[in-house]
C-alpha cells in the first residue's frame, strides 16, 4: 500500500492490510509481515512577527529533528473456511521538530517554547468474515500507546507543569470494514475508523485542552483489474480533526491547534510482471489541516505537506517468503502566516513555514 499511494481498501496485499480494513483478514491466508524504514522531514521556519515576535536567525531556520524511524508487523491466521484472525502492530501518528530558538522569547535557547516529540504506536486485534464467496466484513479494536515530551507554552504563554518531561497516555478504539467484489474484475469496500481515545496527558493539561486522540476516519475504495496482470486502485479518506477538541479548537481563546477536517485521496497502480515479481506506483493528495490563519500555531506542528509520490515492489523468492520495497517523496510546501485570524495569528503575522519529506521502507513475507 506505500507503493500505491496509501491506496489498496480493497486488497489484501499482507497482513497489515487488517490495519486499513479489518475485512481484509478474511482474504491474506496464513502469512506474516514485517516492515522496516526511515524517513527523512526536512523542515525549515522563519519568524516575522510585528508584535514582539522576532526573526531569530534572520531567515530560515531549519528543525533539527529530522530523521524517524518507521515501521510496522503484522499476522494473519485462518481459523476456518470464511473466518480469520489478525494481530497487527503499526505508528498511530506523531512527528517532532527541534528548533535551535524558542518560537515565541527573543532569541532564548533555554528549553522554551521550541520542541515537541509525540509518538504513537498501535496494536489492532481484528475478526474477519465471510458470509458468503463475495463479501466480507471485519472488526478491529485498537490499544494504542502515546508518549509527549514538549517545552511547549499553553495559550496563554504559560509554563506548564509537565514541560520537557515525557508524559505517557494509553488509548483504545475500534474499526469496522467491508469489502464486496461486484464481479470478477471489480471490488468495491467502506472502512469507519473510530476515534482512538487517549487519556489526558497528566502533565501537559494547559498546552493540550483534551486527550490527544487519533482523529476518527470514513473511508471508501474501489479496484479495477484491467488485464489480470494490472490492478488500479482508488480510495478517498475523510479525516474529521473537528471532533478532537486540542486538534482543532481555536488556539488563542481554547488552547487547541486550529485544525480542519480534511479529505485525503489515494492512487495506485501495481502489475505483475512476473508471477514472482510485481511493481507498483501511487499518488497521494491530502489536504493540509493547517490554514493561512494557523501557521504560527502550528510552528512546533508543520503538518503542511500535501502531494505524495510513491513507487514499490515484491519479489517472491519462494511460495513462503517474499520481499518488498517502497519509498516516497514530497515536493516542498510552503505556508504564510496571513495574519488575519485569531490573536496567535496576528501575533505571528509573517510567519513561515516549508516542509519536505522523502523515505523508504523494506519489508519480509513469509506464508505459513
Amino acid at each position: 500500500k506505500c507503493g500505491m499511494g496509501g491506496a489498496g481498501l480493497t486488497i489484501a496485499s499482507d497482513p497489515t492490510a487488517a490495519a486499513i480494513n479489518p475485512a481484509l483478514a478474511a482474504r491474506t491466508g496464513n502469512s506474516a509481515i514485517l516492515s522496516v524504514g526511515v524517513f527523512k522531514a526536512n523542515v525549515e521556519r522563519s519568524l516575522a512577527g510585528t508584535n514582539g515576535v522576532p526573526n531569530t536567525t534572520g531567515g530560515k531556520q531549519k528543525s533539527k529533528a529530522d530523521t524517524f524511524a518507521n515501521g510496522s508487523m503484522g499476522v494473519n491466521y485462518d481459523l476456518n473456511d470464511g473466518n480469520a484472525f489478525n494481530i497487527s502492530l503499526y505508528p498511530g501518528g506523531g512527528g517532532a521538530t527541534n528548533w535551535a530558538n524558542s518560537r515565541t522569547a527573543s532569541g532564548a535557547t533555554d528549553g522554551t517554547d521550541s520542541d515537541v516529540t509525540w509518538r504513537m504506536l498501535n496494536m489492532q486485534a481484528a475478526y474477519a468474515y465471510t458470509p458468503n464467496s463475495a463479501t466480507a466484513v471485519g472488526l478491529g479494536l485498537v490499544l494504542s500507546r502515546a508518549t509527549m515530551k514538549t517545552d511547549s507554552l499553553d495559550n496563554k504563554f504559560q509554563r506548564d507543569t509537565g514541560i520537557n518531561k515525557t508524559q505517557t497516555s494509553y488509548g483504545f478504539g475500534f474499526q469496522l470494514g467491508a469489502v464486496h467484489d461486484i464481479n470478477t474484475q471489480w471490488s468495491m469496500a467502506g472502512d469507519f475508523h473510530s476515534p482512538v481515545w487517549h487519556k489526558r496527558f497528566s502533565g501537559l493539561t494547559k498546552v493540550f485542552n483534551s486527550g490527544v486522540d487519533r482523529p476518527a476516519t470514513i473511508a471508501i475504495g474501489t479496484d479495477y483489474r484491467v488485464t489480470p496482470e494490472t490492478q488500479i486502485a482508488v480510495d478517498i479518506k475523510r479525516v474529521m480533526n473537528s471532533y478532537v477538541d486540542t486538534i482543532s479548537d481555536d488556539p488563542s481563546t481554547q488552547g487547541g491547534f486550529g485544525w480542519d477536517d480534511t479529505t485525503v485521496l489515494m492512487l495506485g497502480v501495481q502489475h505483475k510482471v512476473s508471477d514472482a515479481f510485481q511493481v507498483r506506483a501511487g499518488y497521494n493528495y491530502g489536504e493540509s489541516p493547517i490554514d493561512d490563519e494557523h501557521v504560527f500555531a502550528n510552528i512546533l506542528f508543520p503538518a503542511i505537506v500535501e502531494h505524495h509520490f510513491t513507487a514499490g515492489m515484491s519479489y517472491a523468492f519462494t511460495d513462503a517468503m517474499e520481499l518488498g520495497l517502497s519509498g516516497y517523496w514530497t515536493p516542498k510546501a510552503h505556508l504564510k502566516e496571513a495574519g488575519t485570524g485569531n490573536t496567535f495569528s496576528a501575533f505571528g503575522i509573517g510567519s513561515e513555514l516549508w516542509h519536505q519529506q522523502y523515505g523508504t521502507q523494506v519489508s519480509l513475507k513469509y506464508n505459513f
